[in-house]
């Protein structure tokens, strides 16, 4: 779906190895000048890379369906809207996430901001990485990594 965003066109869709991922789907933006777009820059997450498939756009990166609402201001726009029938990513090596609890309420009107988390997982861990934890996530946020970190690195490492 083509967008406008500060003023610049992006291209902006789910690819179907991203359109199941814990925490929501993650939507593909393809842009073609970084300094161009500041706003877009603090939404994407994951990995940034070269859109070399692309003849517009030299750019793709990752965000929620939530924040690209925001930035296009267009609430209506639902994942049938984006969603593709091929991939134009490649798959994964890792995924980054980031999870929130609930804020606690502790007086009238008074809460307590819940913890924030942030790792790194290996795809085959993401699900359990939310689900099989001693902590509830109110919120979890997952990005595709094309390399692996350092941290999963040497825990892979370690387990041969």
């Amino acid at each position: 779906m083509i967008l406008s965003i500060e003023g610049q066109i992006v291209n902006a869709y789910i690819e179907p190895q991203f359109a199941d991922i814990v925490g929501g789907p993650v939507v593909t933006v393809e842009f073609d000048a970084w300094e161009n777009v500041p706003k877009l820059r603090r939404h994407l997450h994951g990995d940034l890379r070269v859109a070399k498939p692309s003849r517009y756009f030299s750019f793709a990166g990752y965000t929620q369906l939530l924040d690209l609402r925001f930035l296009s201001d267009n609430f209506k726009i639902k994942v049938e809207d984006l969603l593709i029938d091929t991939n134009t990513s490649p798959a994964p090596a890792a995924f980054s996430w980031s999870g929130y609890e609930e804020d606690t309420e502790i007086g009238e009107d008074e809460y307590e901001p819940g913890e924030s988390y942030f790792g790194y997982s290996l795809p085959e861990d993401l699900e359990s990485t939310k689900y099989d934890s001693d902590i509830h996530f109110d919120c979890f946020y997952a990005y595709p990594l094309f390399t692996l970190p350092k941290e999963l690195r040497q825990l892979t490492e370690s387990n041969q």
